[in-house]
């Protein structure tokens, strides 16, 4: 079954004509831009930065001018070739610098050499004896190192192939951000297909402070996800490629999986038959571990909350424990079903139901909210905007060095992330009923 590519949300913002009152966009672009990179390559250079200050401060500043730029560029003309050249001069800049937010990427690299090795990364934890004759310079940074990898086949297959290029964490974050800015390119086209700004698409999605942040700096690998979700929803009118790429999302982070039944809904068994051909494609060469290669997907049900939203008011009802956490993914696949039953079309339902796990899952990680960034960015959305920066409160109580997160966040803190998020969400679903319930007419 084919579709057409989605229609531009309500909020969506057209290019605008060239204006003689507006001028050009360049001038407004350069000075944000260069300013938010100096901000950010001070955050990652800061000798001992601690939190909330300075490095928070620093943060927030530079997603004020992120913000600024969005809200000026609407009536300026011009302006892609210095968002393009900006953003990427700020992942240049941020390249070089040590990832200190996260110790994941060296689980990213152990993987990788364990596989070059020929051990199968689900079979061994890096403590275990099997392992003893496999040491690495950043042995004592990995995180969790008596558990057996939770990530993803297609990701491992990353893993191996940033093995095979030398194993060094720029080779990795230089794979990511490959997908990256493919990752906005494909924005691109998706925004021109359906009438929507591009110019302001890539100004949301590559200046995104959260996204320099924790791809050119801490190396997380979320780009690759974020481009399988944008291949998705390009190749609406080609259900089996579709599905390849929303099942490829999920086999890079496993929570990206909720989406596909939504997406089926409308696009048929063809879909579905692209999702099960990545999944056995991806997953064949770990085949030998058996159901512990999808360990990684029901790790949620015992790491302890973190930064968690809905989920709080949840735990007053149902104390947290499998109980609560199944009523979680029970809502969650709730929301996918009833996008699936309203046959949304691909960008809606990924919109509806990243954004579903996010309001409910009891960890949030600030990386997690860049699963979103792609079709916030398309659709304008501002409480999703807004959590890409806020979410960076999480690192309140980060050390100085990887893996030393405290998982329990303040509770002031939480707070400050999720009700002005909370908010804008009330405020956009009563204009959503507003439009979609018209109030009856007043009768003299």
């Amino acid at each position: 079954m084919n579709e057409p590519l989605d229609t531009p949300a309500p909020d969506a913002t057209p290019d605008p004509p060239p204006r003689s009152t507006g001028g050009p966009a360049w001038p407004i672009l350069v000075p944000a831009g260069l300013l938010q990179g100096v901000l950010l390559v001070c955050l990652a250079w800061w000798p001992g930065a601690t939190f909330p200050l300075p490095a928070s401060a620093l943060f927030f500043v530079a997603f004020a001018l992120y913000a600024l730029a969005a809200w000026r560029i609407k009536d300026a003309i011009g302006g892609t070739v210095s968002i393009w050249v900006l953003a990427v001069a700020m992942r240049i800049a941020l390249l070089p610098a040590t990832p200190e937010l996260s110790g994941e990427i060296y689980r990213y690299l152990w993987d990788g050499q364990a596989q070059l090795a020929g051990i199968n990364p689900y079979l061994h934890p890096p403590a275990s004896t099997e392992m003893a004759g496999l040491r690495t310079p950043w042995q004592a940074l990995l995180e969790h190192p008596d558990a057996r990898s939770v990530h993803p086949p297609f990701a491992q297959l990353l893993f191996l192939a940033v093995a095979l290029a030398g194993g060094a964490i720029a080779q990795a974050k230089l794979l990511w951000l490959g997908f990256d800015l493919a990752t906005a390119w494909i924005l691109g086209r998706v925004a021109r297909a359906t009438g929507r700004s591009r110019r302001l698409t890539w100004l949301l999605y590559l200046w995104s402070p959260l996204l320099l942040v924790e791809v050119a700096w801490n190396g997380h690998m979320e780009p690759v996800a974020l481009f399988a979700m944008a291949v998705a929803v390009l190749l609406a009118r080609a259900p089996m490629g579709a599905g390849v790429a929303a099942g490829l999302a999920a086999l890079v982070r496993w929570p990206l999986g909720f989406p596909i039944p939504a997406v089926s809904g409308r696009l048929g068994s063809r879909f579905l038959g692209g999702v099960v051909l990545a999944g056995v494609l991806a997953t064949l060469p770990y085949a030998l571990a058996g159901p512990d290669v999808l360990a990684g997907a029901f790790t949620a049900l015992s790491t302890p909350p973190r930064l968690e939203g809905l989920f709080t008011l949840l735990t007053a009802v149902v104390p947290d424990g499998p109980v609560a956490r199944g009523v979680v993914v029970a809502f969650v696949a709730g929301a996918a079903v009833w996008a699936a039953a309203g046959r949304f079309r691909t960008e809606r339902s990924l919109f509806w139901t990243v954004g579903a796990f996010l309001l409910l899952t009891p960890v949030l990680n600030p990386w997690y909210a860049l699963w979103i960034l792609p079709m916030a960015a398309l659709r304008v959305s501002l409480p999703w905007l807004l959590l890409t920066g806020v979410v960076f409160l999480g690192y309140w109580n980060v050390g100085a060095a990887p893996g030393t997160v405290v998982p329990a966040v303040p509770g002031t803190v939480r707070l400050a992330v999720w009700v002005p998020v909370l908010l804008l969400l009330l405020r956009d679903a009563d204009r959503y009923w507003r439009t979609r319930v018209p109030l009856p007419p007043v009768r003299p």
